[in-house]
């Protein structure tokens, strides 16, 4: 697959490449991020910290360029290197950061697949601590139009046949049957959204499924040729969409950053329930 690197590659190139621990913690969890174990030479790459935008009253809500920029050159990140993200749970967040990256023109990201359990699994070498860097990088952030998309835009698009809205949360969150883990949220789905729970593409190992598996998913949501907006909790598990649907070829994909974070809230936009 074009957007992933197996844990085998990896190991054998561990000291030619950037990794980055891109986990963070669930929503409903008060407790500091803190993995298991740190794959050898990885850095800390902070979805929900350094590299949220500041002001924000939003989750994980993507930070502009200049502090992109910034915190990438701050760990060490070069315009020539090649960067493997990665997270504790698997397949959770580095799909995110992947996105994130894309998003400011830099195209030599790729996803661990099945990240760090499965780079335990195979007994590859881990340590308590993140690697510290020594010298600021070259990294130059180039934003791209489209990887990132508002509730305006989501809600411009409901009743155009052309886009078709991807919810990546489980069913019973979509049909509104399950609470958000977010306090003061409604239940429910952005109409005419469909669902596609990212669990679903993982198979029994935790490694995303084949490029023809992810194919049936996607046809059997009706999708065709439309453009792709890709929802979630707070934008972050729709990166995991946003990669399957980019390894299957579909063009025109974005992301909403608010997600449901932003939607759920009281206020006029439109919820509908059910599935």
């Amino acid at each position: 697959m074009k957007n992933l690197k197996s844990c085998e590659w990896l190991a054998e190139h561990l000291e030619q490449v950037q990794v980055l621990d891109a986990g963070i913690v669930k929503p409903g969890v008060a407790s500091p991020y803190s993995p298991a174990a740190i794959i050898q030479g990885a850095k800390r790459f902070d979805i929900s910290g350094t590299l949220t935008q500041s002001d924000a009253p939003l989750p994980n809500t993507m930070c502009d360029g200049a502090q992109f920029q910034a915190n990438m050159r701050q760990l060490g990140i070069n315009q020539n290197d090649t960067v493997v993200v990665y997270d504790d749970l698997g397949l959770f967040s580095a799909a995110r950061a992947w996105w994130m990256f894309k998003s400011m023109g830099f195209t030599h990201v790729y996803v661990l697949d099945g990240g760090l359990p499965r780079w335990q699994a195979l007994g590859f070498p881990t340590t308590s601590s993140y690697a510290i860097n020594d010298l600021v990088g070259d990294f130059v952030a180039k934003p791209q139009s489209g990887y990132f998309i508002d509730s305006q835009q989501v809600l411009a698009a409901i009743n155009d046949d052309s886009v078709c809205l991807l919810d990546a949360r489980g069913t019973k969150r979509f049909s509104g049957e399950d609470p958000e883990p977010r306090q003061n949220m409604r239940s429910g789905h952005i109409p005419s959204s469909k669902n596609l729970p990212y669990t679903e593409l993982l198979d029994q190992n935790g490694l995303l499924k084949s490029v023809e598996q992810l194919q049936v998913l996607f046809a059997e949501r009706g999708i065709t040729d439309q453009a792709l907006q890709f929802s979630c909790g707070s934008g972050v598990t729709a990166c995991i969409l946003a990669m399957a649907a980019d390894e299957c070829g579909y063009q025109k994909l974005s992301v909403y950053d608010g997600s449901w974070s932003e939607w759920g809230l009281p206020s006029d936009l439109p919820v509908a329930t059910g599935n």
